[in-house]
């Protein structure tokens, strides 16, 4: 598969895989910024933690991001605030730019080199329709009383219609800060580490729980379940909470490096930002964001967004690649308790795209809430929060009817004609099945079922897998996973 700029910074570490039974009092599942902050604040504390990343470290959703840390994230408080109210929305804020702080000062306490830069960001739109909701995000920016402009002088584009820039925001590389937090994390004695250890289920058991992975048992007192999308649907009902985003992005070589990023204000998302290491500066886009069950054409996607990065840079991206996201019907995150019945078990997911703020965020307040500490915005982000009516419109329009598209379209067109006849799907022996011929004529033949939630699968013939357009889980052509919410393979034994 296609991998992002900051990838390459990987190195060569790696970390023991689960490979027997233990005990521990929190155990934290997953490596991405969520599950190495809260493990962070947990160093040399009085509690054991145990922390399972599924596959290697810095393969998942935080390494795939634009990097960025930032208060300004397109219209965000008016969104809320439609949900809500403005107290809603002013511990959102606050919360956004405790994120900022909080991955500031870890960088600083721990000389971390993830070359965090200072920024201005930026909400543009080039649609006069769009006038009015920048008026109103104003208003809002008012009240919080943050100090914004109308304009930029690192955009000169006559097209653009409204402009809300603000200063004092941050772009870093992700890869590298998590390495940091690694580092730190790994000379901890309480805290253990492994990769490639995909935890498949857990069990309740009286004041315990269990979760199983490599066919080890891990037995708890607290769980944080901290990847990108839950493999369970019970508890917490997170599907129904939630739907997918889908987003591809390019990074290309430039002459010089800016300091800004921007985002507009419109659907589909244009991003930017400038990244500089000690040899090169980047211009990183992306474009062509829309629910997963949607645009499933993904080399033309591709395509289309490493021709725009051409059209501004006028070279051809030096990398591409692709990023999934969870988005909220209330536009807020899932950050706490999972229920009410399962008090020690905690999520954090669903940051709308704003993931290396909420979830710096995010390990704070799961810690503060394993040690029964009050946290200040421990309500605001309670994944057991009240419905009304304006989320349940969006759980119709987004989860309902989005999941009933993907899967009738995959029902219906089985055999789209961007396959070019390398792969299909048909029925064998009365079982649905998905089919792909590699360059030197091998057949590769899986499930076309997900086995998260049975949705059935479309191939991506651009990084060869076959992607669910439910939920987001991704197989290689011979069944294996990839990438959750699927814990489990979609391989077919041809000799039975």
């Amino acid at each position: 598969m296609e991998k992002s700029i900051w990838q390459k910074d990987r190195g060569q570490i790696n970390f023991d895989i689960l490979s027997d039974k233990m005990s521990t009092d929190v155990l934290i599942i997953g490596g991405g910024i969520t599950g190495l902050s809260t493990a962070y604040n947990f160093i040399n504390k009085k509690y054991n933690v145990v922390l399972l990343e599924a596959d290697k470290f810095f393969t998942g959703t935080t390494c795939k991001s634009t990097g960025k840390l930032t208060y300004l994230q397109d219209l965000k408080y008016q969104d809320i605030y439609n949900v809500y109210d403005f107290e809603t929305v002013k511990l959102y804020y606050e919360a956004q730019k405790d994120g900022i702080r909080l991955a500031k000062k870890i960088i600083k306490d721990n000389n971390i080199d993830c070359d965090l830069t200072k920024t201005e960001s930026v909400t543009f739109t080039k649609d006069n329709k769009e006038i009015k909701k920048f008026d109103k995000e104003k208003e809002i920016l008012d009240l919080l009383g943050v100090k914004y402009y109308n304009s930029s002088s690192n955009i000169k584009d006559d097209g653009i219609k409204q402009v809300i820039l603000v200063k004092n925001t941050y772009v870093f590389n992700p890869v590298k800060y998590l390495k940091g937090l690694l580092k730190v994390i790994k000379n901890s004695d309480n805290i253990k580490v492994y990769e490639n250890s995909r935890v498949t289920k857990i069990k309740k058991e009286d004041k315990y729980y269990v979760a199983y992975a490599n066919q080890c048992e891990v037995k708890a007192k607290k769980i944080v379940v901290a990847c990108s999308y839950p493999f369970f649907t019970i508890p917490g009902f997170i599907p129904f909470k939630t739907y997918i985003e889908k987003s591809y992005i390019t990074a290309t070589k430039v002459d010089e490096s800016k300091d800004i990023c921007g985002i507009t204000s419109n659907y589909p998302t244009v991003s930017f930002r400038y990244h500089s290491d000690k040899n090169d500066n980047y211009f990183i886009y992306l474009n062509n964001s829309s629910k997963i069950c949607d645009k499933l054409n993904y080399k033309k996607n591709y395509d289309e967004c490493v021709k725009k990065a051409k059209d501004i840079t006028g070279k051809i991206p030096n990398y591409k690649w692709t990023n999934m996201d969870v988005m909220t019907n209330d536009f807020m995150p899932l950050i706490g308790r999972i229920s009410e019945d399962d008090k020690n078990v905690f999520i954090a997911t669903g940051y709308n795209t704003w993931g290396m703020t909420n979830g710096t965020i995010a390990g704070k307040i799961l810690y503060d809430l394993i040690r029964n500490s009050k946290n200040k915005y421990e309500k605001v982000f309670d994944p057991t929060r009240s419905m009304n009516i304006i989320k349940f419109k969006n759980f119709l329009t987004n989860t309902v009817l989005s999941n009933t598209k993907a899967y009738t379209f995959n029902l219906i067109k089985k055999n789209p004609s961007w396959y070019k006849n390398r792969a299909c799907v048909t029925k064998v022996d009365g079982k649905r099945v998905g089919i792909y011929f590699d360059k030197k004529g091998n057949k590769h033949m899986v499930s076309n079922i997900c086995p998260h939630l049975k949705c059935f699968l479309t191939f991506n013939e651009v990084d060869k897998t076959w992607d669910c357009p439910c939920h987001g889980s991704r197989f290689d052509v011979d069944g294996n996973v990839v990438k959750g919410p699927s814990c489990y393979n979609i391989k077919i034994d041809e000799t039975k």
